[in-house]
Parts: C-alpha cells; sequence; structure tokens
C-alpha cells in the first residue's frame, strides 16, 4: 500500500465543467489531480452549444427562474437545490467571467440573452453555438496557470472507488498502457459525465458510458431517478451523416417545427409551442413522424434573418453545409436522441454523496434540481454551481480529517492490484454485445414506453450481461471491456427504474401508466 506521504489530497475524475470548476476551487488550499478518460477537452460540455441560465437581466427575476425549473421538472425537483441553482448563479457567472469566458455582448458591454424551451424570459448566456466549449477552455486555462497544485492526466479511466466502512480512500485506475494502479486520496470528486452510450440514437460522445453511477453503485451508493433520461429533441438526422445537436437557442431564436406534410404541429401540443419543455417537444414529434410514416421532422429557420444566423449560430451552419444542408435555404431534417441523464447519484446542496470523502458533481450527479425533466441551460449551471459548494465542503472536510480517518488508512487492506490483466472478450464479439445493447434500450427504453417493452428489454439485456460475463467479460479491465461492463449494469438499473416508476412525469412517459398533468401531452396546457 502506498505510504501515508502518498496521499493525495483531492483526486477528481473527469474533465468537464464541474470537475474543472472544482479543481480551480479547491487548489486555493489542497494539492489536486484530475484523471481523464480521454484528453481533458472531451467531455459532455464541449459540446454544450445553447448556453448557461442565470438571472441578470432586469427584467427577469429569481422567482420566475425558480418556478421554470420547477415546471419543467413536473414537481419532482429539491425546491432547496433550485434555490440554490438560481440564487448563486450570478456569482458563478462573475467567477467565469474572471476567468476569460467572453459571453456575447450587445454592443461593448450589456451580456446578450436568448431563450430557450421552458423559460419564461431571456436568460441564456452564450457564446456563439460553442458555450460549453468556450467554458471549459477557459477553465482549462486557469487550470494551466496552477500548475504547481494541479496535474491533469489525459487517458487514464476510473475503474473502481476504493471504499471501506462507507468512506471513499481513493480510487483505482486504468493507465494509457493497461496497467492498474491504485491512488489513494482524502476526498474523491467525481465528475464522469452521462451515458448516452446506452442508446443507439444520442448526442453525447463515445465516452460517455456511464462509469460514474456504476463506479458509485458498486461501491454501495444508491442510485436515484435514473428512469429520467432526456431526450433532445432536434438532433441533425440525415442517413450516413453523424447525429448533430441543433441548439434549442434555434428554436429560442424562431426556429419552427413542420412535419413532412409541411403542417406547423406545436401548437397542437402545448400552449408554448417550440418552446415547450423538451419531454413535449420530443414525444411530440415521435407522434408526428409516427403520423407521417417519416423517420424525421423538419426545423426551418425561414423567419430569422440570415446574417444573424451566420453571427449566432456559426457552428452549426458550417457543420450542417459540411452534410449537404444549408438551412439558410432550406429546412433541417431532425429528430429526437438521448441526451440527458436527469438523475444518477445522489448528493446535498454541498456535493456530498452517502459515502464519506466522496463528492459528485455534473451530470453524474443527482442534485434534485431537474427533478423529472432539466430546463434547457441548467446544466452548465448546475455544475459550476454545485462544484463550488463541493470545493468549499471538501476544504472543510479535509481540515477536519482526524488521526483516526489516519489510522483506518494504515488498516485498509485493499489488496493487490491485478496489474495489466490480459484482455478475454475479442473485440468484434464486444462491439456487437454494445451494439445489441443499445438498439435495445433505445427501442424499449426510449421516449415512449410500455410495461411490455420494459420487461422485454430487462429480458434482452440480462441474456446479453450474461454472455458477457461466460465470455470472461467480469476478469476483463481493458478500458472497452469496463465500458461495456458498466453500461449492461447501469442498463438494468435504468429498466428497473423505469418500469418501477408508476406514475408517468416529465422524461418517463410510459403509455400503460397514469400520468400527471404535466407530463399528459393529451392536454396542451
Amino acid at each position: 500500500m502506498d505510504s501515508m506521504e502518498d496521499i493525495r489530497d483531492v483526486v477528481v475524475i473527469g474533465s468537464g465543467a464541474a470537475g474543472l470548476m472544482y479543481a480551480v476551487h479547491v487548489a486555493r488550499n489542497h494539492r489536486v489531480e484530475i484523471y481523464t478518460k480521454d484528453t481533458a477537452l472531451e467531455s459532455n460540455t464541449r459540446y454544450a452549444q445553447g448556453g448557461i441560465a442565470a438571472v441578470l437581466n432586469i427584467e427577469d427575476s429569481y422567482e420566475k427562474h425558480i418556478q421554470d425549473t420547477l415546471t419543467a421538472g413536473a414537481g419532482l425537483c429539491d425546491i432547496d437545490a433550485v434555490h440554490v441553482l438560481v440564487r448563486e448563479a450570478p456569482a458563478r457567472i462573475f467567477d467565469l467571467i474572471n476567468m476569460g469566458v467572453y459571453f456575447d455582448r450587445t454592443g461593448e458591454s450589456d451580456l446578450q440573452f436568448t431563450r430557450e424551451g421552458g423559460h419564461s424570459d431571456r436568460r441564456i448566456l452564450h457564446v456563439g453555438d460553442m458555450t460549453g466549449q468556450a467554458i471549459e477552455t477557459s477553465l482549462l486555462s486557469a487550470i494551466s496557470k496552477l500548475q504547481d497544485r494541479i496535474r491533469v492526466y489525459d487517458h487514464v479511466m476510473a475503474s473502481e472507488l476504493l471504499v471501506k466502512n462507507n468512506t471513499c480512500f481513493g480510487v483505482e485506475l486504468v493507465d494509457p498502457d493497461g496497467s492498474i494502479r491504485r491512488v489513494l486520496a482524502k476526498t474523491v470528486f467525481l465528475a464522469t459525465g452521462g451515458a448516452g452510450q446506452l442508446f443507439s440514437e444520442t448526442t453525447n460522445p463515445d465516452i460517455a458510458t456511464g462509469d460514474g453511477y456504476v463506479m458509485s453503485y458498486l461501491a454501495g451508493a444508491k442510485l436515484k431517478n435514473l428512469e429520467f433520461i432526456q431526450f433532445h429533441p432536434t438532433v441533425f438526422h440525415k442517413r450516413d451523416a453523424p447525429r448533430f445537436l441543433i441548439s434549442e437557442s434555434v428554436r429560442g431564436e424562431g426556429g419552427i417545427l413542420f412535419n413532412t406534410r409541411g403542417e406547423r404541429f406545436m401548437p397542437e401540443y402545448h400552449k408554448m409551442a417550440e418552446l415547450a419543455p423538451r419531454d413535449i417537444v420530443s414525444r411530440a414529434i415521435i407522434a408526428e413522424m409516427k403520423k407521417t410514416r417519416s423517420k424525421t421532422v423538419f426545423l426551418s429557420l425561414e423567419k430569422l434573418d440570415q446574417d444573424f444566423i451566420e453571427q449566432r449560430f456559426p457552428t452549426i451552419l458550417a457543420t450542417l453545409r459540411r452534410h449537404g444542408i444549408d438551412p439558410v435555404r432550406e429546412p433541417i431534417p431532425v429528430a429526437p436522441a438521448a441526451h440527458y441523464m436527469c438523475g444518477g447519484v445522489p448528493t446535498d446542496i454541498d456535493g456530498r454523496t452517502s459515502i464519506q470523502g466522496l463528492y459528485a458533481g455534473g451530470e453524474v450527479a443527482c442534485t434534485g434540481v431537474h427533478g423529472a425533466n432539466r430546463l434547457a441551460s441548467n446544466s452548465l449551471l448546475e455544475s459550476v454551481v454545485f462544484a463550488y459548494r463541493a470545493a468549499v465542503n471538501s476544504d472543510r472536510f479535509i481540515r477536519c480529517l482526524t488521526n483516526t480517518w489516519r489510522d483506518d488508512l494504515r488498516n485498509l487492506d485493499h489488496g493487490e492490484p491485478p496489474g495489466t490483466p490480459a484482455a478475454t472478450i475479442p473485440d468484434e464479439h464486444r462491439k456487437s454485445i454494445r451494439q445489441k445493447l443499445r438498439m435495445i434500450m433505445w427501442q424499449h427504453c426510449g421516449i415512449i414506453r410500455s410495461d411490455t417493452g420494459l420487461d422485454e428489454g430487462m429480458n434482452f439485456v440480462k441474456t446479453l450481461h450474461s454472455e458477457f460475463v461466460k465470455t470472461g467479460g467480469l476478469m476483463d479491465k481493458s478500458v472497452p471491456v469496463l465500458e461495456l461492463r458498466n453500461l449492461l449494469l447501469l442498463a438494468e438499473l435504468v429498466l428497473k427504474s423505469a418500469r418501477d416508476r408508476q406514475i408517468n412525469a416529465g422524461t418517463h412517459y410510459n403509455i400503460d401508466c397514469d400520468t400527471q398533468e404535466r407530463g399528459n401531452m393529451s392536454n396542451p396546457d
């Protein structure tokens, strides 16, 4: 076991907005090591186009942002967490500005705001259509100035949390050469992102395999609200082209949805039309696709000025043109895709999990602010607000550690890490299982569910899991196989959570269940 001198103060797993924000603030008093499965730039944060919500517009109010969040969450939000999110937002926005995030402005000084689905006012700050990337780049720049206190390690995957007597003492890691080692730490911050790779249609990058959820579950933490998976309504959908998110801001600025018959349909489903919460828009699109026997609907920008489109959405515009669509002159084919996990590892308002010494933030955490459905552009905000609070609380936690904690660590028998275990599952077989799993989850646990579909999905996933175990999957600790392990186990947990939820709300819509008024598509209000 490592000597006491080798114990890290803080280990951060993940390099999205939450992990980086936490690291910057906790590094004021402690040394930090960040481990990220890909490069530091590759995370769900990077792909967040739309913006970050905050009440900074004098015509807006905390009360309206709070109510919008609660409404989108279908009454299942944690009210205290929502108040923290909204009221602490301005301070964290100015933190980001001071770190170099230059949000779009009207003139030389006034911040520019847009509006997105579910918001009653214009409160979304943005950096063109690359807000997440701008925030991540600025946070990494701030970290580069703290090299004496923060070290970043790329291409290192966390495979296991080291937990004894409900206390986290560190993490097991898989290094780039495939070797396995264990790192001891006074505090671990989990910021591993989401699990969009559960589904065949997703906006998430390949690394979003639910690692943090499964590590926490296997370490004894309870998971919460896994059935609430948000499907983004407008994802570029063209044969032989990669899926690409079309920001909600496009609809916020006047984009209109039409079916393949040229009929505008959203006013029939909700009084906010294209600006209804995402669960409503996604189900409406599915209904229209079924009605017209089509694989897409269309998003039209015909009401938007061409110069405005060029200036406001340059990345979206360039990407679409590369794939043969010019949105200035023709509508964009879109369809929903898995986007965001609203549930996860439960935390309090200071980022603490049920395991002592383990904190969590960002998409992997369930702070309670999203409830059954995330309000647009609250995710980046949640990441920075609660990561900051976790950093403050971690500082107190580390300072209060006693000799009893050190004695527990000395007496902890971790066993020897397995070194570099040989791979056992042929690569093609692993890819086949992963592809089948993603199709099963899309078909049986997607936007519209049923009891029969969820039961069949569970049976299929269990069969795949059994096949994985029989071919030696549990003995193989290579990164691709660990990712498959995590996806298979998380799929079972998601299916069980969806089956157990007896009342529809927000993103969970089961045709065999009763429906709360907020989640009922038959009621346009």
